[in-house]
């Protein structure tokens, strides 16, 4: 037992791998720090030296989700008109989802996850921002709740085992069409702002 194997970088892209698939497994609240140490053939003292909570891994688990996020608004925030960003918004929601299927599978069912990445300001930046390129910045009622099935439906085909087999490309496409069909009469009716 001891710090784990190699280097520091390469200690802490296993202990998080290892936490990823401890959440995913048995939820944020049902992963203990000892679990994550059990699972990596570690001490729980070799995981203190790499994070100083598990709030601090839960949210470094999530950071290359975070970033994709802030990369796609970017992105999207950089075309030239209404519909060609939330095109790229749809496009760059749909690879997120299918990049990071572990946390798309921890995050709906997870209050401790939620609570989390609700205190994180640039998630909630970043989420506000992606959202206003979907709907707008002013959305109907009617907008919104379109947008909580979208994401639902995204979140569930992300996560669904019986879709395991499913090609990448599939999913991409069929994932594509369905959030432009849901959203994309919302995205059509809101006023053209420039993106903050």
């Amino acid at each position: 037992m001891g710090r784990p194997p190699g280097s520091t970088g390469s200690s802490r892209l296993k202990l998080l791998d290892a936490a990823r698939a401890l959440f995913a497994q048995h939820g944020v609240h049902g992963t203990s720090l000892q679990m994550i140490a059990d699972h990596l053939g570690v001490t729980k003292a070799a995981v203190y030296h790499q994070f100083k909570s598990k709030d601090e891994i839960v949210l470094a688990t999530a950071e290359p989700a975070i970033e994709q996020l802030r990369s796609l608004v970017e992105e999207a925030s950089m075309q030239p008109t209404r519909a060609s960003r939330f095109d790229a918004t749809v496009t760059g929601l749909v690879e997120l989802v299918l990049d990071h299927r572990d946390f798309a599978a921890t995050l709906p069912r997870d209050p401790e996850m939620t609570r989390l990445l609700r205190s994180d300001e640039r998630y909630q930046r970043h989420t506000a921002r992606m959202d206003a390129l979907l709907i707008g910045h002013r959305p109907s009622a009617e907008a919104r709740v379109a947008l909580a099935a979208a994401g639902g439906g995204l979140m569930v085909a992300g996560i669904d085992p019986s879709l395991d087999g499913v090609d990448r490309e599939t999913m991409r496409s069929t994932l594509t069409r369905y959030v432009h069909a849901v959203l994309g009469p919302y995205a059509s009716s809101a006023p053209e702002q420039a993106e903050a």
